[in-house]
């Protein structure tokens, strides 16, 4: 769909899928960055925002998992 930008339809599906503590989605989407052209630190500061709307503990596993994905990525 045209309405938003790959980048910023992945981003708003990283935030939902972490909201809701869905890891392997999660894990998924964040590897398809690398196509979808949403950069690391935007990925940050979405998961900062989760934390403040959905919670810490689910924005901390999300962190972990992207943390996961950039260590594979090096």
């Amino acid at each position: 769909r045209p309405g938003l930008e790959r980048p910023t339809r992945s981003l708003v599906t990283i935030a939902l899928l972490a909201a809701l503590g869905h890891e392997h989605e999660l894990e998924m989407h964040l590897r398809a960055t690398r196509r979808t052209g949403a950069d690391p630190q935007r990925i940050i500061e979405t998961l900062l925002h989760v934390a403040v709307y959905a919670g810490v503990p689910v924005a901390n596993i999300a962190f972990g998992v992207l943390r996961r994905v950039l260590d594979d990525d090096r």
